[in-house]
């Protein structure tokens, strides 16, 4: 079985390409989101080691993780971020090992793993080919300010907060462009995919 990994920054439209590859062309995806939310539910190990190294005052009253008091504090503090990242990754990719046996051993050929943080994680060596969606930063900003209600400023930190393109477009096997609409999208993709070498 071979694994695409598929990435792109905020507001560069990686959803959409997500939403197109399964619905459309009916490929399997496993959400890096879905696995980080799994790593810290109510119980698991994820959740106490975030609780040992912020304190309690992250949960809620329900005892589970505040995922916006706690994103308040890393967007202001890198060493923060760093620190939870050392905590969640690990635990997704228990996670993620366990879903890639339970496909393989279906005979599931490719599958798509969708994945915001794939080479901030350095994850790119642990799948056959990764695809990077990438959208010009003033279409980003204003994406994000649209959707999110936020001002320039705020959007624009949302932005760099993370990886720059430049650096992520130097070690992705696929560049997917998402400046236009979603027939264009659609387009690109039907093109991607005629063109790709198989993987299966």
């Amino acid at each position: 079985m071979k694994v695409i990994g598929l990435t792109g920054g905020i507001a560069s439209g990686k959803s959409a390409v997500t939403n197109i590859l399964k619905k459309r062309f009916n490929f399997v995806v496993i959400d890096a989101d879905q696995l980080a939310r799994q790593a810290v539910e109510v119980g698991s190990p994820g959740l106490q080691k975030i609780i040992d190294t912020f304190g309690e005052g992250i949960l809620t009253e329900a005892g589970e993780l505040n995922r916006f008091k706690l994103g308040e504090i890393i967007a202001n503090d890198d060493q923060a971020r760093k620190k939870l990242n050392v905590i969640v990754h690990p635990e997704v990719q228990k996670i993620y090992n366990q879903e890639i046996s339970i496909y393989e051993s279906k005979g599931m050929p490719v599958i798509i793993y969708d994945c915001p943080l794939l080479f901030e994680a350095n994850l790119q060596n642990t799948v056959d080919q990764t695809i990077l969606v990438v959208a010009d930063k003033e279409i980003r900003i204003k994406r994000i300010m649209e959707r999110d209600g936020l001002n320039r400023e705020q959007a624009q930190k949302r932005i760099d907060m993370q990886m720059p393109d430049e650096e992520k477009v130097a070690l992705a096997d696929v560049i997917i462009e998402n400046n236009g609409s979603l027939d264009d999208l659609l387009i690109s993709l039907d093109l991607y995919l005629s063109n790709r070498k198989p993987l299966a």
